[in-house]
């Protein structure tokens, strides 16, 4: 399942930025909803003139699986949503929290072609405990296909569930590829990074100044 987010006042006429959010493990499911409640769906409820983009947001059915595990199934969706409204091709961007998070650094690299812009909110790179299917390499794997690519990370200073650390050696691996990735590191935030990550004033001024 998953939820299209439409600005009010949508006119097919005026091409939108268009943003692919990727959950954590506990908005998995089946019940087409969960999905929408945590990070950007929040942040859109709050200020929604802050956000004038369709925004995707697919529920990944189990808590074990990654999210590179549906990435055909991903890109399908966005195929369809990208039919069904008027979006604009140089601004489609990737997000994502947690396992979310990991899946924007994963399918960030494997689709580099697509995407404007990366925002991964507490990711982490080789797989934890999950499925066969998933990416089970480093954050060096990864970076020479995101060398090029604008990406603002953003991670708990003292996240419990997901070591910053991950998120350090993402942005120093691509900065070693030749990128120049932006990193804030929250003080003193737990997992929850991604309510000030995605309330942050600058977030989406940031997001939609990129372009393909």
């Amino acid at each position: 399942p998953y939820a299209v987010y439409v600005p009010r006042g949508y006119d097919s006429s005026q091409p939108l930025p268009l943003i692919l959010f990727l959950h954590g493990s506990g908005e998995s499911g089946r019940d087409g909803s969960k999905m929408i409640v945590q990070g950007l769906g929040s942040a859109i409820l709050w200020d929604a003139a802050r956000w004038p983009a369709i925004v995707i947001f697919p529920q990944k059915p189990g808590e074990d699986e990654e999210w590179e595990e549906h990435e055909a199934a991903l890109m399908g969706i966005l195929a369809r949503v990208r039919a069904t409204y008027s979006v604009d091709p140089r601004r489609i961007y990737l997000t994502g929290l947690s396992q979310g998070g990991h899946g924007t650094w994963v399918l960030g690299a494997r689709h580099a072609d697509m995407w404007a812009a990366l925002v991964p909110v507490c990711g982490y790179a080789g797989t934890r405990r999950h499925g066969p299917r998933a990416f089970d390499g480093t954050a060096a794997d990864l970076a020479p296909a995101l060398k090029s690519m604008p990406i603002w990370a953003f991670h708990g200073e003292v996240d419990d569930v997901v070591p910053p650390q991950e998120t350090r050696d993402f942005v120093a691996a691509v900065q070693a590829a030749g990128g120049t990735p932006k990193i804030s590191i929250l003080p003193g935030v737990n997992h929850g990074a991604w309510d000030p990550a995605y309330r942050d004033p600058e977030l989406a001024a940031w997001l939609f100044a990129q372009h393909r």
